[in-house]
């Protein structure tokens, strides 16, 4: 065979090969043509699918008559549909990633609003609120909304659909006019409330500061017993007057907290000690009993806790005739958060179950307790329950109690290793302290009963009180002597202690003299008032004889050295 053969036979073979090669290739691309032809086909046919579903969806929220919205939790406007031009004037592109507060005519009502969803189980039918046009009028709404929750249940937005309600030129004056007297009359609610707290208080503390006086007298065991009386009366009747105080505080969000590191076992055996007289007066066993796993320090709000735990003591102790009662503690984790649980126990009649629904609404008392002795204001328990959910936690009663009552408290608290503030001890006076003596005093109250236990407490250890019956006669004595210290009560015929206190730090701008707020206004914000006014501490009545000596030693004595 020829080489020429041989590679004739090669080119043969190998045009073969080729072709077969070809053949299954082009068979392989028109396969695949068709699969590709079919995939574009079909994704031509889902994306006309998801056009036409679009287009549906969007008709369907364009013809609601209703408006549908989402928002963050911030308020941010997610989505809302095209109907919302029908109600508010704005288009949809206008108001998507603006912030609904924007557009309320009350924007506090959006807290209101998440409040509502919050109280609801994050949902509310039917709820009101009021919305600016973008003419500037005024809309009224209702809405139907939900919490939008992500895959592990976390609250991330809240959606709804809203519809507006005609309200006639004579309804929208109606609710304007609602809504006026019912801002006059909150208003009024506090005034009275000041004034209330003014005309109680300022005869309490001449009340409260001649008993005392009294109390260190020589008496006779009559007259001793005479004046422990006047002193537990006293003692309840400022405890009615908080207690009125506090639940208005809680309701117009005034109430403050304030959280300090306290050692709980001590705070609680203090709390405890509180009553042991009222306890043993009745022959009760009172007891504290602590978990031993519970930790030394925790962060919380003692003034606070203490309130609350001592309504519930007090309660115990007020309504159990025989047996005990007992406050126990212990730590739990919850949600990856320590809680101090609290429990107070008294083997007392208990309460019925029907009774246990009420028990903590505002004026409830139970099985007409009106009529009985020692049934208080009703306002404790509403109080504790509102001050446990303002600092985050829970209060409750345990219901078929097997002994009388078991009252609960679960708080979110932080455990510490650091140590508590020293406790500042009470300063007690005893007998003449010559380190008072000489010191000039200016006190400034029309009521001449305070002015004379002011002065008869301050000029037995030395203290000189000169004294003024009224704001004209304050500010002339202020500007033409010198004094150490200027007691000044608020509400004074002529000029008021405010204006007082304003003339002479505007007039006499170089005269430092501290001057200290007598007064019976126990709110707050009027406390700050006085502080803004140029004053430079407040004191409320009743005021007790050791506040006027740590009143000099802070203001006098210290600025002495």
């Amino acid at each position: 065979m020829t080489i020429t053969s041989i590679f004739l036979i090669i080119f043969i073979v190998s045009t073969i090969v080729t072709t077969i090669l070809w053949l299954k290739t082009s068979l392989k691309l028109k396969n695949n043509m068709v699969i590709l032809t079919d995939g574009l086909e079909k994704n031509r046919v889902i994306e006309n699918s998801l056009n036409s579903s679009q287009r549906e969806l969007k008709g369907v929220m364009d013809n609601l008559q209703e408006t549908y919205y989402r928002t963050d939790l911030n308020g941010v406007v997610l989505f809302v549909s095209s109907s919302v031009e029908l109600l508010l004037g704005y288009t949809s592109e206008e108001l998507i990633g603006q912030k609904t507060t924007d557009f309320y005519v009350d924007p506090e009502k959006r807290n209101k609003f998440i409040d509502a969803l919050t109280a609801n189980n994050g949902y509310v039918e039917q709820y009101p609120f009021s919305l600016q046009h973008k003419n500037g009028s005024t809309v009224w709404l209702s809405t139907n909304a939900r919490f939008l929750l992500d895959e592990v249940g976390n609250i991330i937005g809240v959606e709804g659909t809203g519809q507006g309600f005609n309200v006639s030129k004579t309804e929208e004056q109606n609710l304007i006019k609602a809504k006026d007297q019912a801002e006059k009359a909150n208003k009024a609610k506090g005034l009275f409330l000041a004034n209330m707290s003014h005309e109680v208080r300022t005869p309490m503390n001449g009340i409260v500061g001649f008993t005392n006086l009294l109390s260190k007298t020589q008496l006779d065991k009559k007259q001793t017993e005479y004046v422990s009386t006047i002193n537990t009366s006293m003692k309840d009747l400022m405890t009615i007057i908080n207690d009125i105080l506090d639940f208005s505080r809680i309701e117009s969000g005034k109430i403050e907290l304030k959280s300090q590191i306290i050692n709980i076992n001590d705070f609680l055996e203090s709390v405890i000690r509180l009553y042991s007289e009222a306890a043993k007066q009745k022959s009760l066993r009172l007891t504290y009993q602590a978990d031993s796993t519970i930790p030394d320090n925790l962060i919380l709000d003692p003034l606070r806790m203490r309130q609350v735990i001592s309504n519930l003591i007090g309660n115990a102790i007020k309504f159990t005739e025989t047996g005990f009662v007992t406050l126990t503690a212990s730590i739990a984790h919850k949600d990856n958060t320590d809680c101090l649980c609290v429990e107070v126990i008294d083997s007392g009649k208990g309460i019925s179950t029907n009774e246990h629904i009420h028990i903590f609404e505002a004026f409830n008392q139970t099985d007409d307790s009106i009529y009985k002795p020692d049934s208080g204001t009703g306002l404790g328990l509403a109080i504790s329950k509102q001050l446990i959910e303002l600092m985050h936690g829970q209060v409750g009663v345990k219901q078929n109690s097997p002994v009388g009552s078991i009252f609960w408290i679960e708080l979110p608290v932080t455990i510490t290793e650091e140590q508590p503030a020293p406790t500042l001890i009470e300063k007690n006076i005893n007998g003449h302290d010559d380190s008072y003596s000489n010191i000039r005093i200016l006190v400034a109250d029309d009521n001449a009963i305070n002015r004379k236990l002011i002065s008869t407490l301050l000029s037995q250890h030395g203290v000189i009180v000169e004294e003024a019956t009224n704001g004209n006669h304050a500010l002339e004595l202020a500007k033409t002597h010198s004094f150490d210290l200027i007691l000044m009560d608020i509400r004074m015929p002529g000029l008021n202690g405010i204006e007082v206190t304003k003339s002479l730090r505007a007039e006499q701008p170089d005269n430092k003299t501290p001057i200290v707020a007598l007064t019976a206004h126990a709110l707050p914000n009027e406390q700050q008032t006085f502080i803004d006014a140029g004053m430079d501490a407040c004191i409320t009545k009743p005021i007790l004889e050791h506040q006027l000596f740590e009143l000099l030693d802070k203001w006098v004595i210290a600025k002495r050295g």
